[in-house]
């Protein structure tokens, strides 16, 4: 079994996976646009858009992905009811994601000691994905 989130994007899905390679150290392994497979059939339910919107995008992080895509406009819906959750083992770690995630977004809590973790923070970054963000160690 296979369980990865499937984040939507208005249209910064490229952008947004090669941000979160760089910040993570993962691997873009799949970044499919739709131009590139214009023979290929959409999804049920699914509308076509611009040959530059990403049809599909896997990113590997150690053992998890993310899986992501982009929508027309008219379908996009900011995303809401969740966090992308990453947890760090020290607090370097989590404070170098956690700004670079901060970088053209929104700290919705300010990085502090809590009970169960040396840092947690929660930040929804530029292309409207929100993050919790975890540094277990100091």
């Amino acid at each position: 079994m296979d369980f990865a989130p499937q984040l939507e994007f208005d249209g910064a899905c490229e952008a947004a996976f090669t941000r979160y390679a760089e910040l993570f150290g993962g691997r873009i392994n799949m970044m499919n646009k739709l131009g590139d497979s214009e023979d290929v059939a959409l999804p049920p339910g699914s509308r076509g858009g611009a040959p530059e919107m990403v049809r599909f995008a896997e990113l590997q992080l150690g053992q998890s992905k993310i899986r992501g895509n982009d929508l027309p406009s008219d379908d996009y819906h900011p995303p809401r009811g969740f966090n992308l959750s990453a947890h760090f083992e020290t607090v370097a770690e989590a404070r170098r994601v956690f700004d670079g995630l901060a970088e053209g977004g929104k700290v919705t809590v300010e990085p502090a000691k809590v009970d169960w973790a040396e840092l947690f923070g929660m930040v929804t970054d530029r292309f409207g994905i929100p993050w919790l963000i975890l540094g277990l160690k100091s």
